[in-house]
């Protein structure tokens, strides 16, 4: 039995299709021209883009609910796509007409929904995310940063991604919200298994090139050790997917039958392994605290339930490191072992490298009271090193960007944009326990203070996209509470409506 939401009287349902005759010619045509210039592209990176971009936008046009559930798909494979085509291979702003794909699509997107009606009916946290919106475009244009193109570049980087929420609130439902969250999970699961092979097998041809082209030192632990990095441009975005992939397994474990179970717990396993082996320590951390935050979403807490349920995750992650110990030799398996215990044992010894990151993110939120105006949106981005000779760098996370950035305003409205999302996120947990509410509040713990990084390609707009979906799905629940609570497997106990939309029940097969 399915169960599958009507539509209300009065409307099309939770999509609205362009006339069919009106699609067809449409998606035709730019297929045909796209095949064309491809061919005569000669397959760079330049043809790969022409006949990916206008099969896109035809995509977005006919389907975007397609759209959606194809374009993390797009985002993950980007990376090791753009090393396999032939003049791939640089990790920087270079231009590389493939990047510009993903924005194109959450921009139309964009555009349809609010077309929709995406800016009605707004909630505080929808209200604040307008606000710190709108002060994102006014500091692209702030002449400190070193041009305008540096902070059209930085609007790329911040306030696309950012878009997604209104996408979210408007037109992702509960069936594709799940579909997603299952997508993520799956591809986490894959992109984890390259991550190993790339860590214990030897790297693939084509991303060995890529390293020695562009001197990615990053990637080095020393004694001859690489940092694995999937399918993406770096470690860091690497790690990033799979801590919201991590989530996702956790999420969607429910009551199941025992081979399902098996295979969910052998992909829970296998993501956490590739990311203890990528052994970036922040990640871990993040995992952890989102993992406690999880548990205390599920057991219902209160806020100070869930402040020592997230703290004492984190306590018993630096007690449980400080037992391992570390083990000899100069085997990668060895060295990536013990720089992640060492960092996790002692996270303020002197050989980590957590406080020369808190150090470099606090003289960034100092900033916000020496330039109260701030620097400019696209200061702390990569678009600074390539279009401006202006002194001003990111810092590791968004705080200190903030500051940097947005100067005093903009540290404010991020304070309040952090507040409102994790208080809007955990009440909806707590009201159904379902898997794409539990993961929305994981994802925002496992990226805390990363929301902004447009360098996560894969990563940065489905923060906000879930974000906007839980807070419709939120509202929507307080404006129009269920008469009878309705459970629907892995979507809560109650069905999302719009604001101002009468309960319809659900039709059953």
């Amino acid at each position: 039995m399915s169960l599958q939401p009507a539509a209300p009287v009065g409307s099309s349902g939770p999509e609205r299709l362009p006339q069919q005759g009106r699609s067809a010619w449409f998606v035709v045509a730019c297929a045909g021209i796209g095949c064309i210039v491809v061919a005569l592209a000669a397959g760079t990176h330049i043809g790969l883009a022409l006949i990916a971009l206008p099969i896109a936008v035809a995509l977005v046009w006919q389907s975007p609910r397609t759209m959606i559930a194809v374009l993390p798909v797009w985002l993950v494979l980007l990376g090791v796509l753009r090393r396999l085509v032939a003049g791939g291979g640089n990790v920087t702003f270079s231009g590389d007409p493939l990047l510009i794909i993903g924005p194109v699509i959450i921009f139309l997107l964009f555009v349809l929904a609010v077309s929709r009606g995406a800016l009605r009916d707004r909630s505080r946290l929808a209200n604040v995310v307008l606000a710190f919106s709108v002060l994102v475009c006014l500091e692209a244009l702030n002449p400190k940063q070193g041009g305008l193109l540096t902070g059209l570049g930085g609007l790329l980087f911040v306030l696309v991604p950012m878009l997604a929420f209104w996408i979210g609130r408007e037109m992702v439902d509960a069936v594709l919200a799940l579909q997603l969250v299952r997508t993520i999970a799956v591809l986490s699961l894959l992109v984890a298994a390259y991550g190993l092979f790339q860590q214990f097998h030897g790297l693939p041809s084509w991303d060995a090139r890529w390293i020695q082209s562009d001197g990615y030192t990053a990637l080095s632990l020393g004694q001859g050790v690489i940092r694995a990095f999937g399918t993406f441009s770096s470690a860091q975005e690497y790690a990033a997917f799979l801590s919201v992939g991590f989530v996702a397994w956790l999420a969607l474990a429910r009551r199941e039958t025992r081979w399902i179970g098996l295979f969910h717990l052998a992909g829970t396993a296998t993501v956490g392994v590739a990311i203890w082996f990528e052994s970036e320590r922040t990640a871990v951390f993040l995992v952890v605290l989102a993992a406690g935050v999880m548990l205390a979403a599920r057991l219902r807490w209160r806020a100070v339930g869930v402040f020592f349920a997230g703290a004492g995750a984190i306590v018993l992650l630096v007690v449980g490191g400080g037992h391992l110990g570390l083990s000899s030799g100069s085997s990668s398996t060895s060295v990536l072992s013990n720089h992640l215990v060492s960092g996790i044992s002692g996270p303020f010894a002197a050989d980590s490298s957590l406080p020369s990151h808190l150090h470099t993110t606090w003289v960034g939120i100092l900033q916000a009271f020496k330039a109260p105006l701030g620097h400019g949106t696209g200061s702390v981005t990569i678009a600074a090193s390539r279009y401006s000779h202006a002194r001003t760098s990111g810092t590791e996370f968004d705080p200190g960007n903030m500051g940097i950035a947005f100067g005093l305003p903009g540290l404010v409205a991020y304070v309040v944009l952090v507040w409102y999302a994790i208080k809007t996120a955990y009440r909806a947990s707590i009201r159904d326990l379902g898997a794409v509410t539990l993961f929305t509040l994981g994802m925002l713990m496992a990226t805390l203070f990363q929301w902004t990084n447009g360098d996560l390609y894969s990563v940065c707009w489905l923060i906000w996209l879930f974000l906007g979906h839980v807070d419709m799905r939120l509202l929507g629940a307080q404006e129009n509470p269920p008469v009878v609570a309705l459970a629907v497997q892995d979507t809560g106990g109650f069905v999302w409506r719009r604001p101002g939309e009468a309960r319809r029940p659900l039709a059953s097969t």
